[in-house]
């Protein structure tokens, strides 16, 4: 979360992904997400949910849940999964809380065949969060490095792209481009760089990664976000 999820989702759509008629997405602008959050409002409840239901739960959805009870709990849980797969009829959603819970759709929806995991610097993260949620830095840190890690150690059958929000913000056009050709969608530049100039306030990104206060971050927090920035670079070639 925080990490230019929306903002993707957005652009994506832009490009022709489709994300349902059956189902309602959170599109409403806030001071947070200006351009709406373009969430699965349903996908999101059951998420949301299914982590809150989970045995020692703090009804939380940044509670770091229990894996093991969680896939338990998901077992129980069927008709939550069934009610989506059976309604969604778009071929692109988006929920951060998938980190948390993707292995387990991918399990029942034998559909789902590409994943992209949005990275951002977790400075720009931990301040987002604390902008927002009003998290402590040192808690904001916590979520992100749970959160990649969660996404990351959970097995996966889905073809992955990792999208550096943080590349994207200098050079949008050909960052976006780059995914594009990997969804085998591509889309010429010049029309992408319509969309993001009707899109895109790079403004309101662009300065957050700059660490002005030399504000340390954890160690393993600064580990696992090079370990995926070289990930990213492997990627790309």
């Amino acid at each position: 979360m925080r990490s230019g999820t929306s903002c993707l989702t957005g652009l994506l759509e832009l490009c022709g992904f489709d994300l349902g008629k059956n189902v309602r997405i959170l599109r409403n602008s806030t001071e947070f997400n200006p351009r709406g959050h373009f969430e699965t409002d349903l996908l999101f409840t059951i998420n949301k949910r299914l982590l809150e239901e989970v045995p020692g739960s703090l009804s939380s959805i940044f509670t770091l849940s229990d894996q093991e009870a969680l896939t338990a709990l998901a077992a129980e849980r069927e008709k939550y999964f069934r009610l989506f797969i059976e309604k969604f009829d778009g071929n692109l959603f988006k929920d951060p809380l998938l980190c948390i819970t993707y292995h387990l759709w991918e399990k029942r929806w034998p559909q789902l065949n590409r994943v992209i995991f949005c990275l951002r610097n977790p400075l720009s993260v931990a301040q987002s969060m604390q902008k927002r949620y009003k998290f402590s830095l040192d808690y904001g840190f916590t979520v992100w490095l749970t959160y990649v890690n969660r996404f990351f150690e959970s097995e996966k059958q889905s073809r992955l792209y990792i999208f550096d929000f943080d590349a994207f913000v200098k050079n949008p056009t050909s960052s976006l481009a780059s995914l594009l050709d990997w969804l085998d969608s591509p889309v010429p530049n010049t029309q992408i760089q319509t969309y993001i100039n009707a899109f895109y306030e790079q403004q309101l990104h662009s300065n957050r990664c700059r660490n002005k206060l030399g504000i340390s971050i954890p160690a393993a927090v600064q580990d696992r976000y090079l370990e995926l920035v070289v990930q990213v670079s492997k990627q790309t070639k």
